[in-house]
């Protein structure tokens, strides 16, 4: 596990927590493979989590927990392509293909109305090429210490891939996911960028105050955020000063909340 270990300092990765109690677990064919969704039945409008990179769908375990406390929405976790149990179709593995596919396996769940999404770190950038495909259906989201398009420019997406370019072999032997994750990062990085002026769904932009960066790019990793968050009118900024990147472990309480105060406004 060393290599990605390495590459959660910079792409943000890895963390998993217990099982979530009530849910269904089910494999959904979306295609050439098949992804791993975990449901916590509910009424109204689904809270669908997209997860940073290297993560998948565990992370959100405790969050869910919470929610449960105070809203009765269907939960939707799931892995990402290559990543906890899901299968990956490495012959067309990109964000607009893994974009696609959740809807089509949202749709197959019978979730084909609208949807709030909650994304963290990475998983902001798949968010919001989901939002840019259904832009109505998106009544609105949380993003938690995304990576900004701001700061996340090409020379700097292409100088994080290089970071790893010489550990391809080992990345691939211990997730094929995290592999192509690497791969794709570039491209990953200008869709987001080309797609997130055109977002006006309403959102809640939670950063932590101890991003995974350290010096220099700390601060700009902070300003790009906040730059983000002040773009549009409908979004809030929330800074959580003493939390880790992860800030659900951290705070959850302020995530859980934010969560349930913008979902009862998007759904009035």
């Amino acid at each position: 596990m060393k290599v990605i270990a390495m590459l959660t300092v910079s792409l943000v990765a890895f963390f998993g927590t217990g099982a979530l109690s009530q849910s269904t677990d089910t494999l959904i064919n979306v295609g050439n493979h098949h992804l791993h969704f975990r449901v916590t039945s509910g009424m109204g409008m689904p809270i669908v989590f997209e997860s940073g990179a290297g993560n998948d769908g565990s992370v959100w375990n405790d969050v869910c927990e919470r929610l449960r406390q105070h809203i009765d929405a269907p939960l939707v976790t799931y892995d990402r392509a290559g990543f906890g149990t899901s299968e990956i179709d490495t012959n067309q593995i990109d964000i607009t293909s893994e974009a696609n596919n959740l809807q089509l396996g949202l749709r197959q769940l019978q979730f084909d109305g609208n949807y709030f999404l909650v994304a963290h770190s990475l998983g902001g950038n798949y968010a919001m090429k989901f939002i840019s495909n259904a832009p109505d259906k998106v009544k609105g989201a949380v993003f938690i210490d995304i990576v900004s398009p701001d700061f996340m420019t090409a020379q700097r997406a292409t100088q994080t891939k290089q970071l790893f370019i010489d550990s391809l072999v080992s990345i691939k032997k211990e997730s094929i996911g995290f592999y192509h994750l690497v791969l794709n990062y570039e491209r990953t990085s200008e869709v987001m960028r080309e797609i997130s002026k055109s977002i006006q769904t309403p959102l809640t932009i939670i950063a932590s105050g101890k991003t995974p960066f350290e010096g220099n790019d700390r601060q700009l990793f902070l300003d790009g955020l906040r730059r983000f968050a002040m773009d549009k009118k409908n979004r809030k900024y929330v800074l959580a000063e003493n939390a880790d990147h992860y800030v659900f472990y951290d705070e959850p309480d302020l995530v859980v909340n934010e969560i349930v105060r913008l979902y009862n406004q998007v759904n009035e």
